[in-house]
């Protein structure tokens, strides 16, 4: 999910938060009967852009489409079930993130990946309705719930991802559970003579030389200077270095921001861990916890440290 901005099919949400939120976090509970036909009234718009239709979509239904392209249709129930939390939580929070567009939400990767509702499984359905109208909720608000494919043994905190203030505050946190999955290790080797296309992408097109600049609190890589001859220098993020190799090279080139690199003669090794900007639910972990037996509200807790799970209903009506 980190990847540059793809725009696809822009879907619009139904569902609004209302303007009193809860004060105080009530305890993880199944959605009330007397709320059900507020969430299944819940919907979204999905514009598609190719032809100008617009269809309307129920909210768990959605979430059950998102499922197979965000984790996989064969994941365990457990990991599943955390999954369409998480997916949800998203879903409603960043509500209007496409208002130009007449939408809230693309099909791609810079939101959620959703191919259309012919993707939900059986499996996929039954973990929307397991957890059906379920969010995740911090401070009072339905947080944007982020999630990735691999952590590589640590998670990453979110605001050395995103800065805009829907960003929720998460503790990064030690996970063993995915280091046995593809991408928990990777190393990239950046030949000297391709240098030049990424600091023209980072705006210091004179540069020829990089380096690790500084770490934040959860041991990733925060920023990286960039060196030209005279003396002259720039300190860039390691998320855009990160997004702008990923235009060039593809995803699988800097797989995340947890890397050390090595400079040789040739050019620059990069050695790391994890796949993709690693805050939130590692899918890899959940799926591997789910395997040995830990339930969704385990999961949940591990990776959304000091975060309820509450009806969407109780923080606020759909409208």
């Amino acid at each position: 999910m980190t990847v540059a901005h793809r725009f696809g099919t822009p879907i619009a949400l139904s569902v609004g938060l209302g303007a009193a939120l809860l004060a105080a976090i009530l305890p993880a509970r199944a959605a009330p009967r007397a709320v059900e036909t507020q969430v299944a009234e819940s919907v979204r718009r999905i514009l598609r852009l190719s032809t100008g239709r617009v269809e309307t979509v129920p909210l768990e239904d959605y979430v059950a489409a998102v499922l197979p392209a965000e984790i996989g249709g064969r994941a365990p129930a457990a990991a599943l079930e955390a999954q369409a939390v998480a997916a949800r939580s998203y879903a409603v929070a960043r509500k209007s993130r496409h208002a130009d567009r007449e939408a809230d939400l693309c099909d791609g990767v810079h939101c959620q990946v959703f191919a259309g509702l012919s993707r939900a499984t059986d499996a996929t359905r039954r973990a929307a309705g397991a957890t059906r109208g379920l969010v995740l909720v911090q401070g009072g608000r339905v947080i944007a719930a982020p999630f990735h494919a691999v952590c590589g043994g640590r998670t990453a905190r979110p605001a050395t991802v995103w800065d805009d203030e829907e960003t929720p505050d998460l503790v990064p946190v030690e996970d063993d559970a995915c280091l046995g999955s593809p991408g928990a290790r990777w190393t990239f080797f950046l030949p000297r003579g391709q240098l030049p296309s990424l600091v023209a992408r980072l705006g210091f097109p004179e540069a020829r030389f990089l380096e690790v600049w500084a770490h934040g609190d959860d041991a990733r890589v925060s920023a990286l200077r960039l060196a030209a001859p005279g003396g002259r220098s720039l300190v860039v993020r390691a998320f855009d270095v990160r997004a702008r190799a990923s235009e060039i090279w593809g995803w699988s080139s800097l797989r995340s921001t947890d890397f050390e690199i090595e400079e040789r003669p040739a050019g620059y090794v990069f050695a790391g861990r994890g796949t993709g900007h690693g805050a939130g639910l590692c899918q890899a972990g959940a799926i591997a916890r789910a395997r040995r037996g830990e339930s969704r509200e385990a999961i949940l807790a591990h990776y959304y440290r000091g975060v309820a799970t509450v009806p969407l209903d109780s923080v606020g009506p759909p409208r």
